[in-house]
């Protein structure tokens, strides 16, 4: 019984006040609020605009009002007209972080939708270019082993030679002419041996030096491949979805989406009904996904009738309650905030916000794209020529 009160308090200051505009404004507000034949009579009385008549009977109902009503603390009041102040920020700001979310997705569809075969063509020739790569450091690898058993085989037959040269350099006299030919191919023995150790040091290094790095980069090529045609497929089934919605359902799905999303987001409905809420932001979500606009007009009718009142404004009468309900609030605002300020500093948001034509934008992204395909195209082809010489 507070509100009819506090409404005609309202209307009876702004007869005094001769302010007929805000009687107007409040008596359709007091129609619905209107609970006896007393207040039906004011209403009739004001419809009719006549005030002296509806002045004396609000006077002689508030009076008797008065002798029933007990006290209300105006803090309450304050604190719940200061969360529903509250409320309204976090639902703008959820649903500005919904609109730009909506924004990407379209985005990025119509992106895979014109681009994606050409990069999916990209990340293709990049996957095999990687693999012959890889395939041309192991035959090289192949390479280096055969090279380096066969530089320890000239190793081992060296060695056996410099001990040969050796017994015959110490059998010969300090003066004989022998000996100086001996000291001669002693010395050229040891350089072999020294030029062939120097060669298998580096064939040794060589053999784990250079197969990992190619042998990354081919799981890394595959890696990027394989997401991004998930991605690519996951965008098709989204597109082929939207094509069988005409452009007015299309849009109709994304405003009563955003308009449900308000209304049973989690982070804006009281706590006990946050579990509820969950679920029927599932239901929704699904439903957006399907293209199923019929579904999410059901869901909103649900909502608005059947759903109310949601926000901890409407249902809280407590005012510690209230007050701690304000702080878990602003937390989330300046949460959303943070989010919002992020995402329109990324390199997406970025793009998207400053194209003015999308036409000749995809145009250049093709064109480019294009060129860069050839040049793998050609890189392939070389690679392939090596690998069969």
């Amino acid at each position: 019984m507070s509100t009819p009160i506090k409404r005609l308090e309202i209307i009876r200051n702004a007869i005094e006040l001769e302010d007929d505009e805000i009687v107007q404004s409040q008596l359709s507000r007091l129609k619905n609020e209107a609970c006896d034949d007393a207040l039906r009579a004011i209403v009739v009385a004001l419809e009719e605009k006549n005030y002296s008549a509806a002045m004396a009977a609000i006077t002689a109902w508030l009076q008797g009002q008065r002798a029933v009503t007990t006290w209300h603390d105006p803090q309450v009041a304050a604190s719940r007209l200061e969360l529903k102040a509250l409320e309204d920020r976090l639902r703008d700001l959820i649903d500005r972080r919904n609109a730009r979310a909506q924004q990407l997705d379209d985005f990025n569809d119509l992106y895979f939708s014109r681009l994606g075969p050409l990069m999916q063509q990209i990340l293709q020739l990049r996957k095999t270019l990687a693999e012959l790569k890889l395939r041309r450091q192991q035959a090289e690898a192949r390479r280096r082993e055969e090279d380096y058993r066969r530089c320890q085989r000239y190793m081992a037959q060296a060695v056996e030679t410099l001990s040969t040269l050796t017994q015959r350099w110490c059998d010969q006299p300090a003066d004989a002419v022998e000996a100086t030919e001996a000291r001669k191919h002693l010395q050229q023995q040891s350089n072999l041996i020294a030029n062939l150790l120097a060669e298998a040091l580096e064939l040794e290094s060589g053999l784990t030096r250079e197969e990992e790095p190619a042998r990354q980069a081919r799981d890394e090529a595959n890696e990027e491949y394989e997401k991004y045609r998930e991605q690519h497929h996951d965008a098709e089934v989204r597109l082929r979805k939207g094509k069988a919605l005409s452009e007015e359902d299309r849009n109709e799905l994304k405003r009563l989406w955003r308009q449900a999303s308000k209304l049973c987001h989690p982070d804006l409905v009281a706590d006990d009904l946050k579990e509820e809420a969950n679920r029927m932001m599932v239901q929704l979500n699904q439903a957006k996904q399907r293209g199923d606009v019929k579904a999410i007009r059901s869901l909103v009718a649900r909502l608005q009738q059947g759903f109310e009142p949601l926000m901890a404004s409407d249902r809280l009468n407590d005012l510690a309650r209230i007050r701690k309900k304000m702080a878990q609030v602003r937390e989330q605002i300046a949460t959303l905030v943070d989010e919002l300020a992020a995402l329109e500093k990324e390199e997406s948001w970025l793009l998207i916000s400053s194209l003015s034509d999308l036409e000749a934008w995809f145009a250049r992204q093709e064109k480019s794209l294009g060129e860069v395909r050839a040049s793998l195209e050609q890189q392939v082809h070389e690679a392939r020529l090596d690998d069969v010489a």
